[in-house]
C-alpha cells in the first residue's frame, strides 16, 4: 500500500475522535481498527515512514484536544455492550463468539480502564508531543502510533515487535523520555478504543437481528404487502442471515418476503448465500480481533516496561556510553534521575534531549581525557546532577524558569533563608500578642514582660513550622547508587565494619553472634566482616582480664572463618588497638575512640604502618583490594 494510502487510512481512524473531540456527533458505529497485516519488516518500513510524514505542534499545551473524554465514552460503551449481552445470555438469545469474549474478559477490561486513569494522569499527557496535520491535529504522537500498530496487527501485539517497531520509528524522529513511558498506557487507550469499536459492530449485529424479528412479526398472511412495502433497501449481512433462519418457521406464508430478499441482495450483487458467508466470515474477523485485544491487553499488563524502556530509549543508549563506566551499574532509580536531569535541560521534543545526552556524555570524555580516568568530572552524572550541571547549562543554552532560579538562590543562602524565616514568624507572632496587650490598655512594662514570656514558645513553634515547610518544599535528594542485585564486582570489594568495645567474655560471645547473623544475611563472597575493638578505658596501659577477653574474640573469629568462611580465611577479621595514655581525659584509650578507629582503619587499608592496631586475625591479603568499607 503507499504511504499516502496509509497516512489517509491512520486519518480515517482518528477521525472519530477528531468529532468527539470537536462536539461533533458520534456514528452509529465506527470501523473496527483493521488494515493490512503487516509481516515485522513491513511494520518497521512503516514505523519510519509515520515518522517521516508526522508534523509536530509547537506548543502540545495549546493544541491539545480533550483526550480523556474518548476514554470515557469508550469505557461507556463498554460497560453499556456488556450490559446488553449479559442480559442476552440470560434469556437464552443469541450471542456471536466476539461477545462471548467480552463477556468473559470484561473484569479484565474494567481492571484496564481502571488502571489507565491512574497511571496516565491529564497534566502528564498535556506535557506530551501533539500532531499538527489535520485531522491528527491535537492528538498525541505515540497514541497515533499505537492506533497505527493495532490497524497492522490486529491488535496482536508481542514484545519483540513492540521493540523493533519503536527502534525503527526512531531512527527517523527520537521519542522523549515521557513519550516512552506513556507508551503503554497508549496501547492500552488503543486496544480499549478497538474493543469499543468491536463491541459497536458487535451491538450493530444485534439491532440488525432484532429488526429482522421485528419484521417477520409484521407478518399475518400470504397476501399482507404491507411487509414486503418495509423491507429496507439496503440489507445488511446480520439481517439476511437472521431472517432466512427464521422464515423456515413460517414456511410458505414468508415465499414473497424471500423472493423480495433475494431481489433485493441481487441488487446488491449478491445471494442469500453470500450474506451467509458474509456474515460468518465477519463473526469469525470480529471473534479474532477481539480475542488479539484481550491478549494484547494481558500482556501490556505483565511487561517489563522499565526494562522494555530502557532497551528503545536512545537517551538511555547514550547515557550508557559514561567514560567512567559508571552508569550501566547503577540501580534503576539512579539512572531515571539521570535521565529526569535531561528532561529538565532540554525542550519537550527527542532531538533536544538527544542533543543533551550526548553533550553530558562528551563533557565526560573530555574530562577523563584531560585528566585521570578515576576522576568526578569523567563520570556523565557530574555534569547532570553534580558540580558541572552549571558549565552544562551553559553548553545547551539552558534557561531556567523563574522558579527554579528563585529556588537555586534560596538553596544559595539556605542559612540565611532558614534562620530570616523563624526570626520574621517569632517577630510576627510577638508583634501580634504585644498589639493585643496594647489594645487591652497594658502598660508598657506589660507588654514587654509578654513578649519576654512568648520568646521561647514562640520560637519553638517557629522552628517547627519553618521546619515542616522545608520538609515539604525541599525534598530529600536520593544519593546515586550502585546496583550489586547481581552481586558485589570485584572492583567494588566492601568490608563490613563494626566498631566497638571488648569489656567481657559475654560481650565478645554476644558480638560474634551478632556479626555471624550479618554474615548470614550477605553471602556475597566479596563481603568481608571486620571488629573494630578497643579495650575499655583503664588507669593502666594493660588489666589482667585483657589477655582473657583477646583470646576469646581471636578465637571466636577464628571459627567464624573454618564455619562460614567458604574455605577462605579472608571472610572474617579482628583488629584489635593498644591502649594509649590521654592526658585529657586522665586515663589509657583507644585512640580518638570510635572516629579514630575507622580513621586508622581506612588508613591501614590505603598502606598505613603507624596505626595503634596490635593484632590482628584474618587473611591480611585481601585488605588492598578493599574499594568499600561500611560502618555498623
Amino acid at each position: 500500500m503507499p504511504w499516502h494510502h496509509g497516512q489517509v487510512a491512520l486519518a480515517d481512524a482518528l477521525r472519530p475522535l477528531r468529532r468527539l473531540f470537536g462536539g461533533g456527533r458520534r456514528p452509529e458505529a465506527e470501523k473496527p481498527l483493521r488494515a493490512e497485516l503487516l509481516s515485522i519488516e513491513r511494520l518497521e518500513e512503516r514505523a519510519r515512514a509515520l515518522a517521516a510524514s508526522f508534523t509536530l505542534a509547537r506548543d502540545p499545551r495549546r493544541k491539545a484536544r480533550p483526550f480523556f473524554s474518548r476514554l470515557e465514552d469508550n469505557a461507556r460503551v463498554l460497560r453499556e455492550a456488556y450490559r446488553v449481552l449479559a442480559d442476552d445470555v440470560h434469556r437464552g438469545e443469541f450471542v456471536p463468539p466476539a461477545a462471548e469474549w467480552l463477556l468473559d474478559n470484561f473484569h479484565l477490561i474494567e481492571g484496564e480502564i481502571r488502571d489507565t486513569r491512574h497511571d496516565l494522569p491529564r497534566q502528564y499527557y498535556l506535557g506530551l508531543p501533539k500532531l499538527a496535520s489535520r485531522e491528527m491535529a491535537g492528538i498525541a504522537r505515540v497514541y497515533a502510533m499505537a492506533l497505527e500498530l493495532i490497524r497492522h496487527t490486529d491488535g496482536r501485539l508481542d514484545r519483540h515487535q513492540l521493540v523493533r517497531f519503536m527502534a525503527a520509528y526512531q531512527t527517523v524522529a527520537p521519542l522523549t523520555i515521557g513519550e516512552l513511558w506513556a507508551w503503554p498506557s497508549m496501547l492500552k487507550l488503543a486496544l480499549l478504543e478497538s474493543l469499543r469499536r468491536l463491541a459497536d459492530e458487535t451491538l450493530q449485529g444485534r439491532d440488525a437481528r432484532l429488526t429482522a424479528d421485528g419484521y417477520l412479526a409484521q407478518i399475518g398472511g400470504a397476501e399482507d404487502t404491507a411487509p414486503l412495502a418495509s423491507l429496507p433497501e439496503v440489507l445488511e449481512t446480520a439481517y439476511v442471515v437472521r431472517l432466512l433462519q427464521r422464515m423456515r418457521e413460517y414456511g410458505p406464508l414468508v415465499s414473497p418476503v424471500r423472493a423480495a430478499v433475494e431481489e433485493r441482495l441481487a441488487a446488491q450483487g449478491m445471494t442469500a448465500e453470500d450474506s451467509i458467508r458474509t456474515e460468518h466470515q465477519r463473526q469469525a474477523a470480529g471473534q479474532v480481533s477481539v480475542a488479539n485485544a484481550i491478549t494484547s491487553l494481558r500482556l501490556c499488563s505483565t511487561l517489563d516496561w522499565t526494562q522494555y524502556f530502557e532497551n528503545v530509549s536512545l537517551i538511555e543508549q547514550v547515557l550508557q556510553r559514561d567514560p567512567a563506566g559508571v552508569y550501566g551499574r547503577m540501580d534503576f532509580l539512579s539512572r531515571d534521575r539521570y535521565r529526569q536531569a535531561v528532561e529538565e535541560l532540554a525542550e519537550a521534543t527527542g532531538e533536544a534531549q538527544l542533543r543533551v545526552a550526548l553533550r553530558s556524555v562528551e563533557s565526560a570524555r573530555q574530562a577523563a581525557e584531560l585528566k585521570s580516568a578515576d576522576n568526578r568530572a569523567a563520570h556523565v552524572g557530574y555534569h547532570l546532577i553534580g558540580k558541572g550541571r552549571r558549565d552544562l547549562e551553559t553548553d545547551v543554552a539552558y534557561r531556567p524558569r523563574l522558579t527554579v532560579r528563585a529556588r537555586r538562590f534560596i538553596f544559595a543562602h539556605a542559612t540565611s533563608f532558614y534562620l530570616g524565616s523563624i526570626g520574621l514568624v517569632v517577630a510576627a507572632l510577638l508583634a501580634l500578642a504585644v498589639a493585643y496587650v496594647q489594645a487591652q490598655g497594658g502598660a508598657p512594662w506589660v507588654q514587654a514582660w509578654t513578649a519576654a514570656l512568648l520568646l521561647l514558645p514562640a520560637s519553638e513553634f517557629a522552628i517547627a513550622l519553618v521546619q515542616r515547610l522545608a520538609a515539604h518544599v525541599a525534598a530529600p535528594w536520593r544519593l546515586p547508587r550502585l546496583d550489586f542485585q547481581a552481586g558485589v564486582p570485584e572492583d567494588a570489594r566492601t568490608m563490613v565494619v563494626v566498631p566497638t568495645l571488648l569489656t567481657s567474655v559475654a560481650g565478645v560471645a554476644e558480638l560474634l553472634e551478632h556479626v555471624e547473623v550479618l554474615a548470614l544475611g550477605n553471602v556475597d563472597p566479596r563481603i568481608h566482616f571486620a571488629i573494630l575493638g578497643d579495650f575499655a578505658d583503664a588507669p593502666t596501659a594493660e588489666l589482667p582480664a585483657d589477655d582473657e577477653i583477646l583470646d576469646a574474640a581471636r578465637a571466636g573469629v577464628l571459627a567464624l572463618n573454618a564455619r562460614l568462611g567458604q574455605g577462605r580465611t579472608d571472610r572474617f577479621h579482628l583488629f584489635h588497638r593498644a591502649r594509649q595514655w590521654n592526658p585529657g581525659e586522665g586515663s589509657w584509650i583507644g585512640w580518638e575512640r570510635k572516629r579514630g578507629k575507622i580513621e586508622e582503619f581506612n588508613r591501614l587499608l590505603r598502606g598505613a604502618k603507624d596505626t595503634s592496631f596490635r593484632v590482628h586475625v584474618g587473611d591480611p591479603e585481601v585488605l588492598p583490594s578493599i574499594r568499600y568499607c561500611i560502618t555498623l
